[in-house]
């Protein structure tokens, strides 16, 4: 076994045996969440469907499952026609370093596979709920993208990237209406946007919680089409959450 894959089985296999000396205590629960995108000028349409469990000991399962539209279509809303955008599962473990604060600590390992790559994400969030109203958490992620056999043919090279996360969530007690304003930043080993490795992306998201169902809206600042040049789009988001 090469010494790149040891140390990711090592990686993970700390994560399931790390003692919950001071889990994150929530009780056990799961969800459903589907979402579909659009970016404006793209004019492309993409869905989404991503499914967790937590378990009370601080350890979260998820995975996801991703099809957008036929590469080089636009302006193409047809399911049945939609191609295979690539698939995750992830393993996460959220506990308190510290007993009776509000702060937080989830380190997390998702693998994540598409045509193109396959790619090893290790991340680091730290939250802080500073009421029940009101919650800031942010995250460091870095990650190594394998290039596939078609990926190599058209002249790609394994990579590695950097992304940076901050989110701070609103849940006023007088309203069913949830906010969230997302931060990201990426430092990556290829050309992104504006002809440099740099790029960033800020959401906002709006949801609305009855009961067990969550439907949301997302507008974001995002990248644009034309990798050398400055120019941005909007990325809708529209999706609907169940929690169980």
């Amino acid at each position: 076994m090469q010494p790149g894959k040891i140390t990711q089985l090592l990686f993970i296999s700390g994560m399931v045996l790390i003692p919950p000396v001071i889990a994150y205590a929530e009780q056990p629960h799961g969800f459903v969440d589907y979402r579909h995108e659009y970016l404006d000028k793209s004019r492309t349409h993409g869905d989404r469907v991503e499914f967790g469990t937590f378990f009370s000991n601080g350890i979260g399962l998820l995975g996801e499952i991703r099809y957008n539209t036929d590469e080089g279509k636009k302006d193409k809303f047809d399911p049945s026609g939609f191609a295979n955008n690539g698939h995750g599962l992830s393993i996460l473990y959220r506990f308190k370093p510290v007993d009776e604060m509000k702060l937080w600590l989830e380190p997390s390992f998702w693998l994540d596979s598409t045509s193109f790559w396959t790619t090893y994400e290790y991340g680091l969030t730290a939250g802080y709920d500073f009421s029940k109203e009101w919650k800031v958490s942010g995250r460091f992620r870095y990650d190594m993208d394998k290039a596939t056999a078609k990926s190599l043919s058209y002249g790609n090279e394994d990579r590695n990237n950097r992304r940076y996360d901050v989110w701070i969530d609103y849940r006023p007690d007088t309203t069913n209406f949830q906010y969230q304003l997302n931060l990201v930043y990426y430092d990556n080993n290829y050309k992104t946007w504006n002809n440099g490795n740099k790029n960033y992306t800020v959401s906002f998201k709006t949801a609305y919680k009855m009961g067990s169902w969550t439907p949301y809206i997302s507008v974001a600042d995002y990248k644009g089409i034309d990798k050398t040049s400055s120019n941005r789009q909007i990325r809708w988001r529209l999706g609907m959450t169940y929690s169980f």
